[in-house]
This record gives C-alpha cells, structure tokens and sequence, in this order.
C-alpha cells in the first residue's frame, strides 16, 4: 500500500507565495507508486483548507484552494502516514508545526522544534554555533529589537554601534525570517535608520551585519546527521555587476545563476563542507538544510551566513539544483526526505518515558 504524504503548503508567513512555488514542485514530482499525496492550505490568516488537486498542480491552483476550500477542522482527520510541511518562514519553519506534529504523533519530514526554531532566529543561531563550534567563523553582528529602536535615544546608539563596530556597507535582517524578505543592503550612516525600520516591520528582533565583499557559497545537507549524511559540492550564485542577493533576484528577476561545482582550491572546498557539517550537526538538523557561506576574496576565510532548513524546493532553487549535481535527482530526492522523516519518526519513538 502506498504511504498516505500530507503537503502542507501556504502559511501565515511572508514567505506564502515562495511556499505555493515549492509545494507545486514537490506535488508533481512526487513518486504516487510510493506515495498517496493529499494536500493541506494555510491561509495567511492561518486557516486550514483543503481541496482536489491535480498531478501537477501549479502555484496558481494551490492558491485557489488557499482561498476556496474546504475548511479543516483537525490535521487527524487525513489519517496521514507522514506529513511534508513545506512552509517557509514564520508559522511553520520556525519549529512551530514540527512541535504540532510532534504532539499529535506524525511522522514528518524536516528538522525537529528546536532546530528548526534555532535556525529560524539568526541570532540564537550565531549564539548556538559561536559556543559550540567556535572554529566555524562568522561576520561581526549586532542585534536589536523594535521595542529599542521605537526609542528615538535608543535608536541613536543602536546607529552609533554599528558605525562603531561594523561599519559601511552591512546588511539589515529581520531576525526570523527568509527569502531576503525585509533585507537591506546599507551603504551608509544616513540609510540605516530606515532600513531598521523596514526589518522591525517584518519581526521585532533586527539582525545587522558587517558587509563583506564575498563570493556566496551555498551547500546542500541531505540526511539526519549519522555517517550517512550527504554533502553536495559547494555551489556559488553568479549576480549581474552591482546586484545582491534580495528577494526580487531570488525569485522575480531570474538573474542569479548557481555554478556548480564552485571553483575552488579543494583546501577550501574542505573547509567549507567541514563547517556545513559542524553545524548542522551542532544545531541538531535533519533531513535537509541548504548552508550559506561568505568567503571573503580578500583573506579566503568562508563564514557562516546561515542554516535554512527548509529551503525553497522551486525549479529554479539552489537545494534541489546542488542535489541534482551531486546524483540526487528531484524525485529522488523528495522519497529521500520521506525516508529520513520516517526514520527519524522511528527513532524518536525509541524514547523511554518511564522513570523505572
């Protein structure tokens, strides 16, 4: 009999159409001699839906079972045998639908509650790894909140601090989020104010960092961390001159492009893959996560941007196309995710409750 695969797509999140993208992916490649797959809506209100869907259903149906179907009362009545929540940002990645899973005794695919909020939140994330693995270098940072910077005083030393300490150009982040959404690229004193107002509309908590002219090295991590765990080849995204990495390049524009392999001296290649599994390993991920890296041309020094564990799963996303390079091709790679999702459902079971 074939598994019964749950989709959860959508979501009360910034990052609902990137979601819509990867759920049609995932849908239409996935293998339904194995798999029986249903899908589930979020609205961003955060209602639950559900409707027929097509073989291959595009972004565009999805939304409209978003917007029109079928209200859910309980995730139980789909009598799923494992759920594929492909969600992107807060409301889903975050942990928080790992931990509904998790209470209700479904087997999922992706990293558990604490990673998955771990890696949400850039900065717990730069805290976790700093202690842990200290020889995996990260860029200078400074975090604050909205609560700070409503303060017109507080607001002024948060400015003078970043001058102080990072200088121009950095980078503005919203705490909990993806996508480049709310990001901003400040060349100078005057632009930052701004800028932290735009991340403190996405997420309370603001993240800046020290700008670095660097190449942008990205790793994809298959597996739950055992011996097992696959490792692809260091990809690099190729921009236009005077392009970074935001949103609209992402996912509108069209114009990164992803070489694979990256060329590299294989001393950094190394380096690069050891702290990709350092970290994934440190911050307790499983199944996937896509690792960015910052290798600065000037000392070669690659660091750790972030852990994103679950990254877009579109067409044109890095994770599926570093995959693809190092022999996993898409629906291969989804059954992948599926075992390692069971498997680790497995393995959480083998937990003792009892005190004698």
């Amino acid at each position: 009999m074939s598994t019964r695969l749950l989709v959860i797509f959508g979501g009360a999140s910034s990052e609902h159409e990137i979601s819509l993208r990867s759920a049609s992916s995932v849908l239409s490649a996935v293998d339904r001699d194995r798999f029986d797959p249903v899908g589930l809506a979020i609205t961003r209100e955060g209602h639950w839906r559900t409707g027929p869907l097509s073989p291959a259903p595009s972004p565009e149906e999805l939304a409209q079972v978003v917007a029109h179907g079928t209200p859910v009362p309980d995730i139980r009545d789909f009598a799923a045998d494992l759920v594929f929540p492909v969600l992107h940002g807060p409301n889903g990645e975050d942990g928080t639908i790992a931990g509904l899973l998790e209470i209700l005794g479904l087997p999922y695919v992706g990293s558990g509650v604490l990673a998955s909020s771990l890696c949400m939140d850039k900065v717990a994330q730069k805290h976790l790894v700093a202690s842990a693995a200290p020889d995996v270098p990260m860029v200078p940072w400074v975090a604050t909140d909205s609560l700070t910077l409503a303060r017109p005083e507080a607001m002024a030393d948060v400015q003078r601090q970043v001058a102080q300490a990072l200088g121009f150009p950095c980078f503005v982040k919203p705490v909990n989020l993806g996508s480049s959404v709310g990001v901003s690229r400040v060349a100078a004193p005057e632009q930052l104010a701004a800028a932290l107002q735009t991340a403190a509309r996405f997420d309370h908590h603001v993240v800046v960092e020290r700008g670095v002219d660097a190449r942008e090295i990205e790793i994809a991590v298959l597996g739950n961390g055992g011996p097992q765990t696959q490792l692809s080849a260091p990809g690099e995204i190729g921009l236009p001159p005077g392009v970074w990495y935001d949103y609209d390049t992402k996912y509108i524009d069209d114009v990164a492009t992803l070489h694979i392999p990256a060329e590299l001296p294989s001393s950094t290649v190394e380096a690069i893959r050891a702290a990709a599994l350092r970290s994934f390993r440190v911050t307790g991920c499983k199944g996937l996560a896509r690792i960015d890296f910052l290798l600065c041309r000037q000392t070669g020094t690659p660091y750790l941007n972030e852990l994103n564990t679950m990254p877009g799963f579109t067409s044109i996303s890095m994770y599926p196309k570093l995959m693809a390079h190092a022999g996993v091709g898409y629906g291969e790679l989804i059954t992948r995710l599926c075992e390692l999702g069971l498997a680790n459902h497995e393995r959480r079971g083998t937990r003792s409750y009892d005190k004698a």
